[in-house]
């Protein structure tokens, strides 16, 4: 990466979520978790990014796309929980603003297939976000930003 692209990662609130979530979890082993997920994060958006696009094999909950973010050793599982849900949360404000151009190119969007009803998905991830604290959390990435987060890195 350039130096340029190292600082528009490190600006980016998705990128510093993923990052900073083992952490503030507690688990164990968090750096290298943290370095791992977003080694993945930033595959999802570079060259090999149409091989974490969404397929049908991912519609069985909103967060099935995200399993290869989702290995984590210990740590507060409501903390994981509440930081999945806001990834999630991005990622389903992402398919429904995605639906006229995906559809347009081509492109499979589990939400315009009818995989997920964007409300009652939304509402179970809002109650998940909700249900646990995290000012720390919320410093770089909460319910309000989410909804305005793009997944791709700059």
């Amino acid at each position: 990466m350039t130096a340029e692209e190292t600082r528009k990662f490190q600006e980016k609130p998705l990128a510093r979520l993923i990052g900073k979530l083992p952490f503030l979890a507690g688990c164990d082993d968090a750096e290298r978790t943290a370095v791992a997920h977003l080694g993945i994060y930033l595959m999802s958006c570079r060259d090999t990014k149409p091989y974490f696009h969404p397929h049908e094999g991912d519609n069985g909950h909103i967060l099935d796309r995200l399993r290869l973010i989702m290995s984590f050793r210990g740590g507060d599982r409501a903390i994981i929980d509440r930081g999945m849900a806001l990834i999630g949360l991005q990622m389903l404000h992402d398919y429904k603003r995605d639906v006229e151009i995906d559809a347009a190119i081509g492109k499979y969007n589990p939400l315009a297939e009818g995989a997920f009803d964007f409300e009652t998905t939304r509402d179970e991830l809002l109650a998940t976000i909700r249900a646990t604290e995290s000012e720390e959390m919320d410093e770089d990435y909460d319910d309000e930003i989410a909804p305005l987060s793009y997944w791709s890195s700059p």
